[in-house]
């Protein structure tokens, strides 16, 4: 296993645990919420924090996903294409996913860029933040991406 390899699988872990706090903020959150609403204490804001810490969740475990090649695929079409055009496949998949990380994360660039100082109602979370978690997924994404690109050549060149 690679130096980059071991920094992906060590990326990837650390993905995860991220995304099972904000799972676990989420739970919290909804529980409190149910609570202070069935006890009338008007604590406001919970389910905002909690759409922030869902939108956290996806993307943080879209990269881990990819890096561990458990992407969603529709085993129905991919289980009938020949193996001689396997190849090709693994190559328009890539490529189309490579483009659309690439558009999320220029998006969230420039969405951050745009949206600097405004904040959410009622909690006045920075919009930035929630587009911090895009930012960092198809970051991460693009670089499984252009990493497993690389290899493939590597391997082609030998």
């Amino acid at each position: 296993m690679s130096r980059v390899e071991r920094a992906f699988d060590r990326a990837t872990s650390a993905l995860y645990r991220g995304s099972a706090v904000a799972l676990l903020l989420i739970l919290v959150l909804m529980l409190v919420r149910v609570v202070s609403r069935n006890l009338s204490l008007g604590i406001s804001g919970l389910q905002i924090v909690a759409q922030a810490a869902a939108v956290w969740l996806t993307f943080m475990i879209v990269g881990a996903l990819e890096w561990e090649r458990r992407h969603i695929e529709i085993d129905y079409f991919t289980d009938r294409i020949p193996e001689r055009w396997q190849p090709l496949h693994d190559i328009f998949v890539t490529l189309v996913g490579t483009y659309a990380a690439y558009v999320i994360f220029v998006g969230s660039i420039i969405a951050m860029v745009t949206f600097a100082d405004s904040t959410s109602p009622a909690v006045d979370i920075p919009i930035p933040f929630y587009y911090a978690a895009s930012t960092l997924g198809a970051g991460f994404l693009l670089s499984i991406y252009a990493y497993r690109i690389y290899s493939a050549v590597q391997e082609v060149r030998r």
